[in-house]
């Protein structure tokens, strides 16, 4: 088993769309429209281990770019989650979720498997206006 931590080297995987001194926010899956991760920079796997100047800034990253997600996107509702169980990176979730979803009212699923990706999976990506619009209101 590899050391290796994807959310240490964020830079390698993501697009930053929003940062403070604790925390970077990426664009996250395709599959879910306007999704994003907010990573904490520091290694921890845990909210546990944060200080209280560190758990501040995520949580103020969480609403800073939750708010210009919904502003723009106007989802009927936002999930947020923090998991923890594929990366042992402490990391939350931005989920716009829509009543037209096709899974609306379930926890969100994201394909695990690069096959699924191809065959149970809709790529719902936000448009470049999308983005755009939520980057300038982050700006």
């Amino acid at each position: 088993m590899s050391d290796y931590c994807k959310f240490c080297h964020w830079k390698d995987h993501y697009e930053k769309i929003w940062e403070n001194d604790h925390v970077v926010a990426v664009w996250g899956s395709p599959y879910v429209k306007g999704h994003v991760k907010v990573i904490l920079k520091r290694h921890a796997a845990n909210l546990t281990e944060l200080s209280a100047e560190e758990s501040h800034a995520f949580m103020d990253a969480w609403i800073v770019v939750g708010k210009a997600v919904e502003q723009v996107l106007k989802p009927d509702i936002i999930n947020w989650q923090i998991n923890g169980n594929w990366v042992r990176h402490l990391h939350g979730h931005i989920y716009p979720r829509f009543k037209s979803d096709p899974d609306w009212g379930e926890p969100i699923h994201l394909p695990s498997k690069i096959e699924d990706r191809d065959r149970d999976y809709v790529a719902k990506p936000l448009s470049d206006d999308e983005k755009k619009r939520i980057l300038d209101l982050l700006s």
